[in-house]
């Protein structure tokens, strides 16, 4: 994996070759899951796993696109989604835990964690994961939001959004504009700016958010996490979204996207 950047802006763009290997269980008939139990030999080796027999798995990326790229198998149960698992606290948990790891190491600017779920979501198999990739730079949104939170008067987060569910320590939000379909955004009702600052009452409360969420989806849909390290001003969050269009010519040329949810 090496760092190139873009002509005109110079922003980052990962070359990773070796991702042209992975398998697509979405595309051909798959034979055999190395996500599930029993065959823990076809990844690579372990780093971390909750439970004996083990009931979520994490290990280094066969096929990364940087120098840090986990997977968290989330579930032993091949066709268990995230709705449906009894142990959601368990995965959030293990998030949290290998970010804070990924974001010690010397080098690390950011930590990516994110869900594919869903072969138009990007995922490759179906088995329920997620993925951490540790980044030498920070990327370009990320920037983007860090810098607007610096310059409001006042957390864009904290006062902003309708809530369409709570617990005590959790809302979801309805941001207003929507990026995709079903777009919503799980925001902390403390002001934390990562995922590792979170408490474990918090830790809970965003397990049963996500598991709610996932359970509202239908479909392929994302889960992307929105830590700023070293940004104390700006509002960590999960943004979760169904994906039942592809990003065309119009998003891709311009970053604007048409929101088409009433």
């Amino acid at each position: 994996m090496t760092v190139r950047r873009h002509l005109i802006t110079g922003d980052p763009i990962l070359f990773a070759p070796e991702r042209t290997q992975r398998p697509n269980a979405y595309a051909r008939e798959a034979t055999i899951c190395p996500f599930c139990p029993g065959h823990e030999s076809e990844t690579p080796p372990e780093i971390a796993r909750v439970g004996d027999p083990w009931r979520v798995r994490v290990f280094p990326n066969k096929y990364p696109f940087a120098p840090h790229h986990e997977v968290i198998v989330e579930t032993p149960d091949h066709d268990a989604t995230f709705a449906t698992i009894r142990h959601p606290v368990e995965v959030v948990a293990t998030y949290a835990a290998r970010y804070r790891e990924l974001r010690a190491r010397e080098g690390v600017q950011y930590v990516a964690l994110f869900k594919n779920h869903g072969a138009a979501a990007g995922a490759s198999l179906p088995h329920e994961h997620s993925q951490l990739a540790a980044l030498p730079f920070v990327p370009p949104r990320i920037a983007r939001e860090r810098d607007a939170f610096a310059r409001a008067d006042e957390c864009q987060l904290c006062r902003g959004g309708e809530t369409t569910d709570e617990n005590a320590t959790f809302r979801t939000v309805d941001p207003g504009a929507h990026m995709f379909t079903g777009e919503r955004w799980i925001v902390p009702k403390r002001h934390v700016a990562e995922l590792s600052d979170l408490a474990a009452k918090e830790i809970a409360d965003l397990a049963t958010m996500l598991q709610s969420n996932a359970a509202a989806m239908t479909g392929a849909c994302n889960w992307l996490f929105f830590s700023f390290p070293e940004a104390p001003r700006a509002h960590f969050h999960v943004d979760v979204f169904q994906r039942t269009s592809p990003v065309a010519g119009f998003e891709l040329m311009t970053e604007t996207f048409v929101d088409t949810e009433r």
